[in-house]
């Protein structure tokens, strides 16, 4: 027993002592405590940057490099401090892994889908004219509010038809609020809820979500984006792809579910809408 303890203690000495005098050659452009970066990773910093051609990419890539070192000691320092072992951690670690496994399965599809011909996108590009030939860039006041655990807590929030109102609400409220300002691109909403905002009265707030938090806004401005009809129709084959792939998921989410055996643990099943004919023989 004590043989094999010596053993298991040496591997470990062995294998902790092979990690740190690995070095930074063929694929891997650095090593930090042991633990290799790979040139692969680099490229795909270089790639998310969206570095210029006329920049200097070697020193673009020398300080994205810098960067990934520096992200790589704190994620180490994290887990000497047990993070990547806390519920939580595990939690939130699965869903990026599912979202990363959905967006990139999404994008390979995408890849084969057919493009659309002329005549499509042109009639597409003429049933949007708030993404294409009237798109705007909208000057936003807002304010902004983490969103409550219950949402009816934001009901009062109905009766306030201006800015000032909504202020006034939420501080009736104790709900605690930022005032700010904001850019909204018309060609990033879609045709449906532009069309509602746009009917609304000029000081009526409307409320959208973005970054983890709600914004109450008002529109204070408004400045066209002129767009050729190349740039147009490039936008709309873009805007295509991504309406096919949602339309796509959602039929996918579907044909899984009616092949899935999903269990529920008592009290947690989905509620089942009453029918119709329910409703009416109960009265």
């Amino acid at each position: 027993m004590l043989k094999r303890s010596a053993l298991l203690a040496m591997t470990a000495l062995l294998l902790t002592t092979a990690a740190c005098d690995r070095k930074a050659t063929g694929q891997s452009v650095a090593v930090v405590n042991g633990e290799e970066i790979s040139a692969g990773e680099l490229n795909g910093e270089l790639q998310l940057a969206n570095v210029p051609p006329s920049a200097d990419q070697k020193l673009a890539r020398q300080q994205l490099l810098q960067g990934l070192i520096d992200r790589r000691l704190l994620a180490q320092d994290a887990r000497k401090n047990g993070i990547d072992k806390s519920p939580e951690f595990l939690s939130r670690q699965r869903r990026m892994t599912d979202e990363l496994l959905i967006s990139m399965n999404a994008e390979r599809q995408a890849g084969s889908q057919k493009l659309p011909d002329q005549a499509a996108v042109d009639a597409f590009i003429a049933q949007n004219p708030s993404a294409f030939a009237q798109r705007q860039i909208l000057t936003l006041q807002q304010v902004a509010i983490d969103p409550p655990s219950d949402t009816k807590a934001l009901a009062p929030l109905a009766d306030a038809h201006s800015l000032d109102a909504v202020v006034e609400t939420l501080t009736r409220l104790k709900i605690p609020f930022t005032r700010t300002s904001g850019k909204l691109d018309t060609g990033s909403v879609p045709p449906e809820a532009l069309k509602r905002i746009f009917a609304l009265p000029p000081t009526e707030p409307f409320v959208l979500p973005a970054n983890g938090k709600l914004y109450a806004n008002v529109i204070v401005g408004r400045e066209p984006v002129p767009m050729s009809q190349d740039d147009m129709r490039k936008a709309a084959i873009a805007a295509m792809r991504q309406q096919n792939t949602r339309t796509g998921l959602s039929s996918a989410v579907k044909q899984l579910r009616s092949k899935a055996k999903i269990e529920y643990q008592d009290g947690y099943a989905p509620v089942a809408a009453a029918s119709p004919a329910a409703g009416a023989a109960k009265k």
